[in-house]
């Protein structure tokens, strides 16, 4: 009986709380048609609530590029930390393995 209380209480959570967030979701989406649904969701989401709000403004504009600059040089850092240590980059390696095959 343990089983069947908890199942009905996901039900009911499911009915109350989930459904109508997806509902207007689902018809956000199928009014706007976005070619890519994801970023349009996650940021129509982000609007429904302070904390989301809150935390998508904290992420801040450009941050997307400033990971990529990160990114680069990382890499960048990688292949000279390869080269010291007498080792071929990443990169070549797999280049080198694909034709092997």
């Amino acid at each position: 009986s343990g089983a069947i209380a908890m199942a009905q209480e996901h039900q009911e959570y499911i009915q109350t709380k989930v459904n109508p967030i997806l509902e207007n979701l689902v018809t956000q989406v199928l009014l706007e048609r976005p070619d890519n649904p994801v970023p349009f969701m996650v940021k129509w989401l982000a609007t429904q609530s302070p904390q989301a709000k809150e935390y998508f403004a904290g992420a801040g504009v450009g941050e997307a590029e400033k990971l990529k600059t990160e990114v680069i040089k990382l890499q960048e850092e990688v292949r000279e930390l390869q080269q010291k240590l007498g080792k071929k980059p990443a990169e070549q390696e797999e280049k080198e393995e694909t034709e092997a095959k």
